[in-house]
Order: structure tokens, then C-alpha cells, then sequence
């Protein structure tokens, strides 16, 4: 086997754009190279290498390795999830092992070969029942399967020619439309719970740090130290010797005393870990995108029901980085008020995890919120479902997947063949929408008279003043007062409602009643022009956009321009 590169004269195959925590150790493929590297640990392996533990690295293995960190190093380049690239980083060192141990010569040429007798070996200790399937197929084989199928340009994936059993996930119809939104919203309130409890002066105050989840169940957290006594957890042997129990206690009161980071930080991670699930609920983004988003300053613009973020850019727009709904915005300052106070300048993180000797970026475990969900009897919502649900909700609402695809930042064939759940209560409402439409028995019921819309049924609400019009579906201003009437939130409809209000205004100026004893249908016409006045107002001030609207509504009605729809009436009732 020949050994002609010298360690110096070896390619980069490292990932500069890859971001690690103080004590990681970077992603380095030189480990591939030489024979029985894969075998040490990570974080020893490259000063043995240095030392010439391993020898001089392989020549035959270079071409190899150096084309599988090409794939890779373009994938993070181009946005791909670090995440994926640490599975697949280990998932290699384990392939590569399993050669060196079977003294296996890894070329370019017999990879292929060769990954197919390693996927053979997985499935044997499959049916020892040493690993699972699962472990075999998604944990080692798809990860390989992914990286040299694309550098083999293979049509068909590696691991489809191979007995292990991986497939693409499914869609579970039946328990997609099953989630329940009570449950997403209880969900929220418990993340708020943690949110609220854990502010500075609760994270650094006294251990354990008890928070009130509701229906009597209170969570104890006790920041790294165990709940219960930790004499408790000494050996047998010890338990009765008094100078060991001396030191567990003393030991014990020095950590609770220690009122630092070091200290407090599963509290820390805990709160960053609700702050990061409410964060996704609302802007959609995938996780791997934001734990690598960056503190900045950011700048808010208003948009239709909430706002874009942007950094902050002098003189000039930064990039849109996420859209959040107006609500959240407050309780994202806050976060980052808090961020501030822990953290200052030693991160540059939006959303920095803490481990013991600095921070890191290798993928979050959420298992302490799993744990109080558990405890709480409240379903728990990985970022990836809360991710699907809102963009199904979006979806639902819009019915546009042009928009939906927009706002989940993907392509709208990724939305309908990924993301898109079907829904009992769409499907319900198509259904009806359409025999409305084709059955003649239901022909009769046509649009609403009035500006909105309505299912043609008439009944008035319950705050209906007894003067004022019936709705009938025949008279506009009885639409005004019917509890089945819906506003659209569109230019269009702001325009007609406000040359509506212009023809019953014209109508009230040249009214005079007729007999005294009659109803008074000058009194109709004001508690008309009352409702449509109070709409109009409502739009102007709900959001810069909606006033926009009512603004070219006002002066298209002032210089004689009306709405198709009310056109030809008022200009009747002026001749």
C-alpha cells in the first residue's frame, strides 16, 4: 500500500464556514486518510496524527476523500444544516473503521463495493439484535449512502441496493389533521410559563428554582445538582462514613453559593430552549437556520399584521432576515434584553447553547422541556412540527401556496409534496363550497347585497338595535346587522364600503319622512352610516397598509370615482 503524501503537503479538508463551541473539536477529514485514525478519539486524534502515531497518510484514499469533502463543503457553502454534516462526519468515521479493521483498501474505484459488504455487516448485527434497523439505516447507512451517491453519480442511492431498510418518512395523514390547536396553544403557554420564571434574578437566586406550571404541578429545577439529597447517591461503603458526608455537603453549598454561569447555566439553556420553540412558532424557520443566526441590531418594518426584521444597515435596507407576527415583537425585545444581561459580547449567537467550558453549536436536545410536558401531561411539539403546523395553518387560512411557500422560505413543490397536510375541516368546507355552487336547490343563495360576504342565511345579532334595518339578503343595510355578514380585508372591499357610506349619505341628505306614524326609515339610514363609518375608522388605524386603502378610497369617492357596484346608484340619487 503506497504512503507517498506528507502531512504538509495534504489539501485542506476542513470547513471553514462551519462554527464550532469553545471545546469542539472542528470537522478535519485528514482523520480518513490514515489508517486507524478513526479508531481514537476526536479530540486526541490530529496530535497523534502530528506525532506520527498513524504513519504517513495513504495516497489511495486522498482522491477519495478529497471528493467527499468537496460534496460536503458545498452543501454547508450553499445552506445546508451542519447538523447533517456531523451526522455524516460520523457516520464516515464509523464506515472507514470498519475497513481499517477488515484491513479493506479504500480507493475511489472500489467504494461502492466497499459499502455495500459494510451495509452487509450493519444488517448482520441487526439480526443479532446489537443495533436496530433505525440505527443501522438512518444513523450509519443513509448518511454514507447520501454522499457517495452523489459523487459516484449514482441515479438510484447506495443504500437502495443494500438490505437495509431506510425509506424517505412518510406522511401520516390520519395524525396531521389530528393536531389539535388547543393543544399547540397549551403547548405556548407553558414556554411562556418557563419564560416568565426564569428571568435573572430567578436564575441566579436560590436552587432549586420552582415554577407553577398549573393544575397543582410545579417543576423544580435544580441547575446541575440532584433533586433529591445527594448524600443519597454515595456507595454503600461510604454512606456511613461521616468525613464523606462532610464533603458531599460541603461540596454541594459551594455550588449553590457559586451564582455564575458556570453554575447556572442549565437554567440559561432551559429558558433559550422555550425562547427558540416560541421563535419558530412564529417566524417558521427551520432549526439549523436559527441557531446560526447572529446577534445584530435589528430593525423593525411594518407589514400586514406584523413586521419584517431586517439588519440594521446605515442608510440603507439591510437584508430581510425573518418576519414575526406584531405581538411578538415585544416579547423579542425582552429576549434580547435578557440575552444581553447573560451574555453581553461573549457570544455572537442569537440563540447560544451552553455546555460545560463554553458554548456550542452542535444540534439542541430539547429533553428537559420533553421532561415537563411529561410531568405536566401537556403533548410536546418538536421545532419541526410546530414549523409544519404553522405553515398549514398559513395554508388553510390563504389557500395560496404561493404565498405559504413565500412566508416558509421553500419552494411552492416543496410545500405541496413535503409540507402540505390534508385537512378534514378544508376538504369539508371545499365540499360544500362546491355543491353550492352545482346543486340547483342551492342556486338561490347569491352573494351578499351588502359590501363582504355571507352563507345566505339571514339572522340578525344579538346587539341589533330595534330600529335598526333586518337583514333579508335583499337590502344591503340589513347585512350590516346580520351575525352571518363578513368583512374581506382587501382594497376593493374598503372602496366599496366607502361608496356605500357616500350613497347613503346622499340618501340622508335629501330625506324627509313621510308620515310620522311610519317607521322612520331616515333612522335606518343613520345607524347604516354609523356601522360604516365605525368599519372605515377600524381600517385606517389597524395597520399602515389597511390605511393606505381607506386614504385612496376617500379620494377616489371625492373626485367622483365609485365602485362598480354602487356607481350607477349614486349617480341616480344625484340626478
Amino acid at each position: 500500500m503506497k504512503q507517498l503524501k506528507s502531512n504538509n503537503s495534504l489539501p485542506d479538508l476542513t470547513f471553514a464556514t462551519a462554527h464550532y463551541g469553545r471545546n469542539e473539536t472542528p470537522m478535519d477529514l485528514r482523520v480518513l486518510i490514515y489508517k486507524g485514525a478513526t479508531s481514537v478519539n476526536i479530540g486526541t486524534v490530529f496530535n497523534k496524527i502530528s506525532s506520527g502515531r498513524f504513519g504517513k497518510p495513504i495516497d489511495e484514499r486522498i482522491e477519495l476523500v478529497q471528493r467527499i469533502h468537496n460534496r460536503m463543503n458545498g452543501l454547508l457553502i450553499s445552506g445546508g444544516s451542519q447538523k447533517t454534516a456531523v451526522a455524516t462526519f460520523y457516520a464516515l468515521r464509523v464506515f472507514f473503521r470498519w475497513m481499517d479493521e477488515c484491513n479493506i483498501e479504500i480507493t475511489a474505484p472500489t467504494i461502492e463495493k466497499n459499502y455495500q459488504q459494510w451495509a452487509d455487516s450493519l444488517y448482520s448485527r441487526v439480526l443479532k439484535k446489537q443495533i436496530t434497523m433505525r440505527s443501522a439505516a438512518t444513523g450509519f447507512g443513509y448518511p454514507v449512502s447520501n454522499v457517495l451517491s452523489a459523487i459516484l453519480e449514482k441515479i438510484r442511492p447506495l443504500i437502495s441496493t443494500t438490505r437495509l431498510e431506510y425509506s424517505a418518512r412518510q406522511k401520516k395523514y390520519p395524525s396531521a389533521d389530528k393536531i389539535n390547536l388547543v393543544d399547540i396553544f397549551t403547548f405556548g403557554h407553558l414556554l411562556q410559563i418557563l419564560v416568565s420564571n426564569l428571568a435573572i434574578k430567578a436564575i441566579f437566586g436560590p436552587i432549586p428554582v420552582r415554577i407553577e406550571i398549573g393544575n397543582d404541578v410545579a417543576w423544580e429545577e435544580w441547575s446541575g445538582l440532584q433533586a433529591s439529597d445527594s448524600l443519597v447517591t454515595l456507595s454503600p461503603e461510604y454512606r456511613g462514613d461521616q468525613y464523606q458526608v462532610e464533603i458531599v455537603k460541603s461540596r454541594r453549598a459551594a455550588y449553590e453559593n457559586d451564582h455564575s454561569i458556570q453554575t447556572r447555566f442549565p437554567l440559561i439553556n432551559l429558558r433559550i430552549q422555550a425562547e427558540l420553540l416560541i421563535f419558530i412558532a412564529q417566524t417558521g424557520m427551520n432549526l439549523s437556520q436559527v441557531q446560526e443566526l447572529k446577534m445584530m441590531q435589528f430593525s423593525y418594518k411594518s407589514n400586514i399584521d406584523g413586521y419584517q426584521v431586517r439588519d440594521y444597515k446605515n442608510r440603507r435596507k439591510g437584508e430581510v432576515l425573518f418576519e414575526i407576527f406584531s405581538e411578538y415583537r415585544n416579547h423579542f425585545n425582552q429576549y434580547l434584553t435578557w440575552r444581553k444581561e447573560i451574555f453581553g459580547d461573549s457570544s455572537d449567537l442569537l440563540f447560544p447553547v451552553i455546555r460545560k467550558g463554553g458554548i456550542s453549536s452542535s444540534p439542541i436536545q430539547f429533553t428537559r422541556i420533553i421532561a415537563i410536558c411529561k410531568k405536566a401531561n401537556i403533548p410536546y411539539f418538536a421545532p419541526q412540527l410546530l414549523r409544519k403546523t404553522r405553515i398549514n395553518w398559513i395554508l388553510r387560512k390563504s389557500r395560496d401556496p404561493d404565498l405559504t411557500s413565500d412566508q416558509a422560505q421553500h419552494t411552492k413543490q416543496v410545500l405541496l409534496q413535503v409540507y402540505e397536510e390534508p385537512s378534514f375541516q378544508v376538504a369539508k368546507v371545499e365540499i360544500m363550497q362546491f355543491w353550492k355552487k352545482n346543486d340547483p336547490a342551492l342556486q338561490k343563495i347569491g352573494p351578499a347585497p351588502a359590501p363582504g360576504i355571507c352563507d345566505g342565511i339571514p339572522a340578525p345579532t344579538s346587539n341589533k338595535p330595534p330600529d335598526a334595518p333586518n337583514p333579508d339578503c335583499i337590502h344591503p343595510s340589513g347585512c350590516l346587522f346580520c351575525k352571518h355578514h363578513r368583512d374581506i380585508d382587501a382594497e376593493d372591499y374598503v372602496w366599496s364600503m366607502e361608496s356605500m357610506r357616500h350613497l347613503n349619505a346622499l340618501i340622508l341628505s335629501g330625506y324627509r319622512p313621510i308620515k310620522k306614524n311610519k317607521t322612520d326609515l331616515g333612522r335606518h339610514v343613520e345607524l347604516t352610516l354609523r356601522v360604516l363609518t365605525q368599519k372605515i375608522k377600524w381600517f385606517q388605524s389597524s395597520n399602515s397598509v389597511r390605511k393606505k386603502w381607506v386614504d385612496e378610497a376617500l379620494a377616489r369617492c371625492a373626485e367622483g370615482s365609485y365602485h362598480p357596484h354602487w356607481k350607477y346608484l349614486i349617480e341616480s340619487v344625484k340626478n
